[in-house]
């Protein structure tokens, strides 16, 4: 019986304990089938010593969580975990995959930091994972990879033998080849990359720019022509509406129909691979977000959490805009406060009226960048408040908050917010900007203000784009939230929403696996049964 194997750097285990990463937590809401296997790291740190890394994997087996967009039964899931050494978590996690990865892929390649044990460290991690897997492989399971902390990994497990079908899946942006070049193990790393079987990215984007860099540093082991077109490695961006024109219902959903790209390699493990590349863009469980928000749906309800506004008249009272975030450099958050600061001076009518609720989650404070990052956020949060101080003793211009708060009680305060701001210099996807969405009550619903730099914004060309570099976009955007019309606001929401509930989590899962078993299944004569039919296998590989 075919198992699905999960690899990710951290693992959610079926509790109630809040836990960082969108990526675990997205992952524990579609597990079904009937055998899955979760590999990662479970968050602690243990001391190490110069005499080498021992790394205990310790399983524990359990049934996922039951979720409204499951479609099947919770899977029984066996959490393989395993602590880093402190010298694994500083030389891999901090090291390379967040003080070379991260800001090279998110176009920062200014705050790139390694020492010369970092990829050592990496590659370590890497193999080690592979080694893992290695131990508790059969036949006919399939691995799905995520994330930029295990580019490797497929490399490490074709050196020991595996021939399982691997799939790799990029949940942040794919850089454009120029930032590629950058990184001296660029080389090295896309080389090892190709070993994947499916390659996804979040974007039609950053799809363009894999296919680019892949040519540029595997021109020598195309086998063919594979469809590498010019417009495909184009490094620019879609052409986004102005944010004081309607959308065109024609632009909707546009950007993601384009179908994978496989390329032919010649690779020294593999003479003859086939490597599919393809976006996937990741979405969210709108079922269960309209679960948990329902009770504020209420008439009576509805009259303390919005201002109720007809079709042509617009009374400024009482509004909030809400952000969440992790403190990253690549959020924007410091520009979303300037952009801010400058709209309250330019519209003044609005200051003791609107507040912006910024609910931020510090991150990776072990790093120099991210230490430093903190302090300007809180200083850039107090500087705001300080300059409208005077006008009222019971106003802030922005509410900022580090509390940890459950999934239902950000969504809640999505519903009851005017704006859902996401403000990103560089994103993969962002899904805050979908959940915000998913969570507005139909009938009043609010405004999505949306970077064009989130990889969202590729789907979601209905909402308000704007640049937050610059700061006359911000304002601008803004000023067009807060006196949209109820029946802009519902027009947009509604194309929104719809392009939610067809590219939503399990939509997600479901193209991705597809690529990745059917191919396992024409492989595999034995597979090729009616009770393992494409639509048995889509979920669970079973």
């Amino acid at each position: 019986m075919s198992r699905l194997i999960i690899l990710s750097n951290r693992v959610k285990m079926p509790d109630n304990n809040p836990m960082a990463g969108g990526l675990a937590v997205a992952l524990q809401d579609i597990l079904t089938g009937n055998s899955v296997i979760w590999m990662g790291w479970n968050g602690d740190i243990i001391d190490s010593s110069d005499a080498g890394e021992i790394n205990s994997f310790s399983n524990r087996q359990q049934a996922a969580i039951a979720s409204p967009c499951m479609q099947g039964t919770p899977a029984k899931v066996t959490y393989m975990t395993t602590a880093l050494t402190t010298r694994q978590y500083q030389h891999f996690y901090c090291g390379f995959a967040n003080n070379v990865l991260w800001p090279m892929l998110h176009e920062q390649p200014n705050l790139i930091n390694q020492t010369p044990e970092d990829y050592a460290g990496y590659q370590a991690v890497n193999r080690l994972f592979a080694q893992q897997l290695k131990s508790i492989i059969q036949p006919d399971d399939v691995i799905w990879v995520h994330d930029y902390h295990f580019l490797s990994v497929a490399y490490h497990c074709k050196k020991l033998g595996i021939k399982n079908r691997i799939g790799f899946f990029l949940h942040i942006p794919f850089a454009p080849l120029d930032f590629w070049q950058r990184l001296a193990q660029s080389c090295e790393l896309i080389k090892q990359l190709a070993h994947y079987d499916v390659l996804g990215t979040q974007t039609q984007q950053d799809k363009a720019h894999c296919l680019a860099v892949f040519q540029h540093y595997l021109k020598d082991s195309l086998l063919e022509d594979n469809l590498l077109e010019d417009s495909l490695a184009k490094n620019s961006r879609l052409d986004f509406l102005p944010i004081n024109v309607l959308y065109s219902k024609q632009s909707v959903n546009k950007a993601h129909t384009a179908s994978g790209t496989q390329l032919k390699l010649h690779l020294e493990l593999k003479p003859q691979h086939a490597l599919t590349i393809n976006a996937y863009p990741i979405g969210v469980n709108v079922t269960k977000i309209q679960q948990q928000v329902s009770h504020v749906f209420s008439p009576l309800s509805l009259s303390s959490i919005k201002h109720i506004q007809n079709n042509d008249t617009v009374k400024p009272i009482s509004q909030r805009i809400i952000a969440v975030d992790r403190i990253d450099y690549s959020k924007g958050l410091l520009e979303r406060f300037s952009g801010y600061r400058d709209f309250l001076q330019q519209y003044p009518a609005y200051q003791n009226q609107l507040q912006l609720l910024q609910i931020a989650c510090p991150s990776r404070l072990d790093l120099s960048t991210y230490q430093r990052l903190y302090k300007e956020v809180k200083q850039a949060v107090y500087n705001v408040n300080q300059q409208f101080l005077p006008n009222t003793d019971s106003w802030q211009a922005i509410d900022y908050s580090e509390e940890v708060l459950s999934h239902e009680t950000v969504m809640t305060a999505f519903c009851q917010s005017d704006i859902g701001w996401v403000n990103s210099l560089q994103d993969g996807m962002n899904l805050v900007a979908k959940e915000y969405i998913a969570a507005q009550n139909p009938d009043n619903p609010g405004v999505l203000m949306l970077s064009r730099y989130a990889g969202a914004a590729e789907q979601m060309q209905a909402a308000l784009i704007i640049d937050p570099y610059q700061p006359k976009s911000i304002i601008e955007g803004l000023n067009t939230a807060l006196t949209m019309t109820l029946g802009e606001r519902k027009s947009r929401y509604q194309a929104l929403l719809q392009g939610l509930q067809q590219e939503n989590l399990h939509a997600w899962q479901q193209s991705f696996l597809d690529d990745l078993y059917l191919d396992n299944l024409y492989d595999n004569k034995k597979h090729q049964t009616d009770s393992d039919s494409p639509e048995a296998v889509q979920m669970s590989g079973s």
